[in-house]
């Protein structure tokens, strides 16, 4: 049997089978021993678990930091949004008191305005029975307003005013009672509430303020062909009487005003500042353009067939043809005893869009 081949032999002993000693002897205490060099298995476990608990220490130290800023941002998105809504506001705030308001005085005064109106005793304003009836009447008929006189021509006052003027001058005469309550239940009932106002020719306050008159030569009172008495146009003290009754009737909701009897007698008006134009212009002046003043164009309409003698459509459409063109400052003051549903249709059909109907 061949004999196994050795992988060393004992030439050379304790030439090459080791090497010098180096070092010092291991002592049984070194692994508690601490130190940079220090390679034992605890060492490197201790290492280990130091750097782990090191990581996950900034790891942690990073999410809070990472949480307060987020905080801090979010703080801070709410606090800019929220001056800049306050800015916003205030800005808001000083464009409409600055340029918003104006325009919308200046819409109200400008604007063309369409309109079927009927013309009503200022007694039926009662806020109660009659007010109720009117509403339901109007209504019916097809009318969008209602109309009542709130000076009339004679001088009287149509409605219950608290002026002292018009307690001074005994002018209250058949009013309404209650105007401010009516008005609300009018514009309730989709129905414009339009306060007719005599501006010059009165019966009764010149009588008591003839220093606000139109007066002859001789010192009396000028009275026309049939005896009406005039307010001076040129007067402050009768401008001031008609702006305070349409600035009350204002306070009380209404919007639209008819103005009538704005020019004096053909004889008298080159010698006075008379005239829708000159009066509207101050009013809108001093109450402002949040009201929308009209000026009353007389009309009367009968619609008679003169080869017949009965009323019939050709006759007010001829009628109609006739009546002066106006344009957004006016509107028809129009008197007929033709039935409502008639004079409104014919009146639509011949583009007649803003009346008042006095039957």
């Amino acid at each position: 049997m061949k004999k196994r081949k050795r992988f060393y032999n004992d030439k050379k002993r304790n030439q090459k089978w080791t090497e010098e000693e180096k070092g010092r002897k291991i002592d049984f205490a070194d692994k508690y021993i601490e130190g940079a060099g220090s390679s034992s298995k605890y060492d490197s476990k201790k290492s280990t678990s130091a750097q782990s608990v090191a990581i996950k220490k900034s790891k942690k130290q990073k999410r809070i930091k990472r949480l307060i800023i987020a905080v801090m941002c979010l703080a801070l998105i709410g606090v800019g949004y929220t001056g800049m809504d306050i800015y916003m506001t205030q800005k808001a705030g000083a464009y409409k008191n600055s340029i918003s308001k104006p325009q919308e005085e200046a819409v109200m005064q400008d604007i063309s305005l369409s309109f079927s109106a009927y013309k009503t005793d200022s007694i039926s304003l009662d806020s109660s029975v009659m007010l109720s009836s009117v509403i339901n009447d109007t209504a019916s008929l097809g009318f969008t307003s209602i109309a009542f006189d709130a000076k009339r021509s004679d001088g009287t006052i149509g409605y219950a005013s608290k002026l002292a003027a018009v307690d001074t001058y005994s002018a209250l005469s058949s009013p309404a009672s209650k105007p401010q309550a009516s008005i609300k239940a009018l514009i309730a009932n989709d129905l414009l509430p339009i306060a007719i106002v005599s501006c010059y020719k009165d019966n009764v306050a010149p009588g008591y303020i003839t220093e606000a008159a139109i007066k002859t030569n001789d010192g009396k009172l000028y009275k026309d062909e049939e005896s009406n008495t005039y307010l001076n146009p040129d007067s402050e003290l009768a401008y001031q009487y008609i702006k305070d009754i349409i600035s009350e009737l204002s306070s009380m909701g209404i919007s639209v005003f008819v103005l009538s009897d704005t020019s004096l007698p053909e004889e008298l008006s080159e010698s006075y500042a008379d005239g829708f134009e000159a009066i509207s212009k101050k009013l809108y002046a001093d109450i402002g353009g949040n009201i929308k003043l009209l000026e009353a164009v007389d009309v009367s309409l009968k619609g008679i067939d003169a080869s017949t003698g009965k009323l019939s459509s050709a006759a007010i459409k001829e009628e109609i043809s006739k009546f002066d063109k106006i344009d957004k400052n006016k509107t028809y003051l129009i008197t007929s005893s033709i039935e409502s549903k008639i004079l409104i249709e014919q009146l639509a059909k011949n583009n007649i869009t803003s009346y008042i109907i006095t039957q």
